[in-house]
């Protein structure tokens, strides 16, 4: 869906074109002040309308260019009235002179009628496939240098020509709206920001030009023979227009509006520069944290001011910004929550198109800790979000965090990191018996860390997900008959993989596949989507008083399964 302000405007426009019954009303509906007003205000607002159309009678059509400022200045009016041209007029087309063999291009690059408007530039392009039905065949393209300059691709589930906002949103900067029905306008839409910085990068100024011909289609036989004149209206040196109004019959006004930036040049450069450099105006914020340097637990800002590193130590006694911050592991539910917007690792978040939280682990109390440099990189909601969640520690930082960050050296991988990199192996490998469904688990999967009971059964069903599903049935009692090994006729992919591993000695007769079997056996009952039940409750319960957390049971389950994966891996292969 386009942005709500899109989605405004489309409503704006439809109430606008619709016809009154009463006369009183219509006498004043074809003044066509409420179409004027629109784009009147609209010039202000932070959705500029660059394109717009309403099907026969025509009661709407707007449209926009762009030319260098040097062609409006001094402004001829009437020159500009003159205008002639709407986005279904062609970029460019072959051209050949009859009797003679020479093709060549033809660019329509000006309004015809108006010398001021000679190589302008459309912004928006109406483009249709002849040949296919109709709600297949048209289509809107956009300039396709301002599409570059902002980084901007189609999304035809969005209605829109997007990019990432920081947050991993996606940022609505050309919206569109196709004509779906007699009521529906047509109408393109372009995000103000980013439209000004391309106006002042430029030195161009945004025409945009209208005409709202107003009447009912039954009684209307065309604007000849009335007493009532053509008036030429000047409201300002940029909103000017043609308007005639013949009393309780039609009426039309045709015009032209200039657009500028609101804000001055050097504030627009100014602020692309500082986005893009990362230099937003900065707010910070203060975390409880370890300062190591200073050996005490104390409040430790966000400002760059106010932490050092080891090579501009020397003469304060400035906290490191590698001092560590800790919070309670719910702090990670968010991203865990948002697979589309965030990818979650055992040690990094990366919000897509915006930003990366490099090093965070989990000590042995269950608190989740990070380094004040990290938390600095963060968008300020962001380190708002960590911050609801920071507590004081309850210990260091994890052994893997100080062999890793601080001396240099690779720590053990944990259980579930040993179960992806097999499965990894195996959709690299591209084995018949097992098969990736979907790339995206290799990076969903993840460790528990809170109480939640969904967070466990989720982590769970993610696991079976990931692993189980990806057995292949049909090859696999096609290895079972090869080697003679009965299998029935109802048996799923874990039955059968014990009955094989039995064949090949790897299990005792009987014995079954521990690890695997519990994966299963809690995404059938305890996952987040299933029933709550006396059945799910004990299970929980049992793995809390067996391990102590949540976290503790699924690793312990992980390294089972780690054993399982390497067995089945050497029988089939």
């Amino acid at each position: 869906m386009p942005s709500y302000e899109h989605n405004q405007l489309v409503e704006h426009v439809k109430r606008l074109n619709e016809l009154p019954e009463n006369d009183a009303e219509y006498a004043n509906w074809i003044k066509a002040e409420g179409h004027l007003a629109l784009v009147r205000d609209n010039a202000k607002q932070e959705e500029l309308i660059i394109y717009a159309s309403s099907v026969y009678p025509l009661s709407t059509f707007i449209s926009a260019v762009v030319v260098s400022e040097n062609r409006v200045s001094p402004i001829d009016q009437d020159d500009l009235l003159r205008w002639c041209t709407n986005p279904k007029s062609s970029l460019a087309s072959y051209d050949f002179e009859m009797g003679k063999e020479d093709v060549w291009i033809e660019r329509n690059e000006h309004l015809l009628g108006s010398k001021a408007l000679e190589n302008t530039r459309q912004l928006v392009f109406s483009r249709h496939f002849d040949g296919l039905q109709a709600k297949d065949s048209s289509y809107f393209e956009i300039l396709q240098e301002y599409a570059h300059l902002n980084e901007i691709h189609w999304r035809p589930e969005l209605g829109s020509y997007c990019r990432f906002a920081r947050n991993g949103n996606f940022d609505h900067i050309v919206s569109v709206t196709s004509r779906r029905d007699k009521e529906t306008p047509t109408l393109v839409s372009f995000k103000r920001e980013p439209l000004e910085l391309y106006l002042a990068a430029s030195g161009y100024v945004l025409i945009r030009i209208f005409d709202f011909k107003l009447y009912r289609s039954e009684t209307f036989n065309g604007w000849h023979g009335k007493n009532e004149k053509e008036k030429k209206i000047i409201e300002s040196d940029t909103f000017f227009y043609l308007k005639r109004v013949i009393s309780g019959y039609a009426g039309y006004a045709r015009g032209v509006q200039i657009i500028r930036p609101d804000r001055p040049k050097a504030q627009i450069f100014s602020s692309f520069i500082r986005q893009w450099l990362g230099q937003e105006e900065a707010e910070y914020v203060e975390f409880i944290a370890w300062d190591w340097r200073n050996e005490q637990v104390t409040k430790i800002s966000t400002d760059p001011a106010t932490t050092t590193d080891y090579f501009n130590a020397r003469g304060n006694s400035l906290p490191y910004k590698y001092s560590p911050a800790f919070f309670h592991p719910d702090v990670l539910l968010k991203y865990k929550g948002d697979s589309d917007k965030f990818t979650v690792s055992e040690r990094d978040i990366y919000c897509r198109g915006g930003w990366m939280l490099g090093s965070y682990d989990v000590n042995e109390a269950g608190q989740v800790h990070t380094y004040i440099s990290d938390l600095q990189a963060l968008p300020h909601p962001e380190q708002l979000h960590w911050l609801s969640h920071n507590e004081k520690p309850k210990a260091g930082i994890s052994e893997r965090a100080f062999l890793n960050d601080f001396q240099g050296k690779w720590a053990d991988t944990s259980p579930l990191e040993d179960v992806v990199s097999i499965a990894r192996r195996w959709a690299e490998s591209a084995c018949e018996w097992w098969k990736l469904r979907e790339e995206a688990l290799l990076e969903r999967v993840h460790i528990p860390r809170t109480g939640s009971r969904d967070e466990w059964g989720s982590a769970f069903g993610l696991l079976a997900n990931l692993v189980i599903e990806g057995f292949q049935v049909k090859t696999i009692r096609a290895r079972l008959k090869e080697t003679n090994i009965t299998f029935g006729k109802d048996d799923k992919s874990l039955a059968l993989l014990e009955k094989l591993l039995i064949g090949h000695d790897k299990l005792d007769d009987g014995q079954s596949l521990e690890g695997l079997r519990i994966v299963q056996h809690i995404r059938s009952i305890a996952s987040s989507t299933h029933p709550r039940g006396s059945t799910a409750s004990d299970l929980a319960n049992n793995a809390l008083e067996e391990h102590g957390t949540y976290s503790a049971h699924f690793e312990s389950v992980c390294r089972i399964v780690k054993s399982e994966l390497e067995l089945i891996e050497g029988a089939l292969s």
